[in-house]
C-alpha cells in the first residue's frame, strides 16, 4: 500500500511539504506522490484539491503548485492538503489512462489494495487524502485530443452532503454548473458515499495550460477555500458582474464511423436542433455520416483531433434544465 502520514502530528500555522511512497511495484519500481499540507493557525475544517488522476490534463496541476506557494498558513482556518498530481505514472506517460493497465483511475475509487494497479493506486489516494477531509475540489480539463468550456460537476443527487457540494460549485462562480449521475468508480461519487462533499471541475484541454486557464483555475480554488471557511471571505476574486449561472444536462455526439472528422462548429457556439456538426469523412475523402444536434444548445466539449473511432465523443452539447 504506501507509507501513512499523520495530519495530527503536524504544527499549526505550518506549511509541509511532504510525500506518499507506493509500495509493491515490481522491479523496484519507486513511485511517489508528493503533496503539500498547509495547516492553518486556527482550527477548522480539512480540505483537499486535488489534480492529475488523468495524466494528460495539466491546467490544475500548474495552477496547484501556484496556491501551495501562494497560500499563507499562518492566515488559514482548518487544513488543506494540496495533491497536484494524483496518477504519477499516467502523468509521465502524457496519458488519460495509467500506462501500465490501461485503466482510468476515476473509474476506480474507492479502490482496492489487493486489485490491479490503478485499484492500488486509488485505494491509496482514497485512504490517505480523501478519508478524514471534509470536503474536496478535484481539479480535472479535457483530454489531449479535445477542448472543453469551463464548468462545475456535482452529484445528480439528495441528501445534506450533496446540497452542500451543490452549494459549494455554486459559489465558484462558473456559468455553467452540470449535477451528474456519476458512474460508479468516480472519486466523487465514492467521497459522496462516504459523507464526504464532493466538487469537481473541467478546465482547459488539449494538453495545454493557458493564462486563461490558470486565471480561472485560480479563481475557482480560492473560491472553494472561501467557501468552507479557510480562507477569509472576500480573499477570492469576485464573481463576475451580471453572471447568469446556468444548471445544464448535456447531449452526446458520437462517432458511427471510423475516419476524418470535420468540425463545422466550435467550442461555446451556440447551435439549433438539426444543425450540422460536423461531418465524417473516408480515407479516399467521401463523406461518411453527418452528425447533427439533437437538440438546441451550446457546444461544451468539442474533438479536436480529426482521426477518430466509432464510439468516439466527438462533441457534447449542453443545454439548460
Amino acid at each position: 500500500m504506501a507509507n501513512h502520514w499523520n495530519p495530527e502530528a503536524l504544527e499549526p500555522g505550518s506549511r509541509n511539504a511532504l510525500r506518499v511512497e507506493l509500495e509493491g511495484y515490481a522491479s523496484g519500481v519507486r513511485v511517489e506522490i508528493p503533496f503539500h499540507a498547509l495547516v492553518g493557525a486556527k482550527r477548522g475544517p480539512r480540505i483537499l484539491l486535488i489534480a492529475g488522476v488523468h495524466g494528460d490534463e495539466y491546467e490544475g496541476v500548474a495552477a496547484l503548485h501556484d496556491v501551495a506557494g501562494e497560500l499563507d498558513p499562518q492566515a488559514l482556518t482548518g487544513c488543506v492538503v494540496i495533491v497536484p498530481v494524483a496518477n504519477p505514472q499516467a502523468f509521465h506517460a502524457g496519458t488519460r489512462r495509467h500506462p501500465v493497465d490501461l485503466s482510468d483511475l476515476n473509474r476506480a475509487f474507492p479502490g482496492d489494495p489487493s486489485g490491479t494497479i490503478t485499484q492500488r493506486l486509488a485505494a491509496v489516494l482514497f485512504e490517505e487524502f480523501v478519508l478524514g477531509s471534509d470536503a474536496f475540489l478535484s481539479l480535472h480539463g479535457w483530454s489531449k485530443e479535445a477542448n472543453v468550456i469551463p464548468y462545475a460537476e456535482c452529484s445528480l443527487g439528495e441528501g445534506p452532503v450533496v446540497e452542500k457540494s451543490r452549494a459549494a460549485a455554486l459559489h465558484l462562480g462558473m456559468e455553467y454548473l452540470h449535477p451528474y449521475l456519476w458512474p460508479p468508480g468516480v472519486l466523487g461519487d465514492a467521497a459522496i458515499r462516504h459523507g464526504i462533499a464532493a466538487v469537481e471541475t473541467e478546465v482547459g484541454g488539449m494538453g495545454t495550460i493557458t493564462t486563461e486557464g490558470q486565471a480561472i483555475t485560480r479563481s475557482i480554488i480560492l473560491r472553494f477555500l472561501e467557501f468552507w471557511g479557510v480562507i477569509r471571505f472576500g480573499t477570492a476574486p469576485p464573481k463576475s458582474a451580471g453572471l447568469r449561472q446556468k444548471i445544464v444536462d448535456h447531449d452526446d455526439i458520437l462517432a458511427g464511423r471510423a475516419g476524418l472528422f470535420r468540425r463545422k462548429v466550435e467550442i461555446g457556439q451556440q447551435v439549433s436542433q438539426g444543425e450540422i456538426l460536423g461531418r465524417t469523412f473516408s480515407l479516399g475523402g467521401w463523406c461518411l455520416e453527418e452528425l447533427l444536434a439533437p437538440r438546441p444548445g451550446v457546444v461544451a466539449i468539442l474533438r479536436m483531433n480529426g482521426s477518430v473511432q466509432p464510439g468516439d465523443r466527438l462533441i457534447q452539447v449542453f443545454r439548460e434544465t
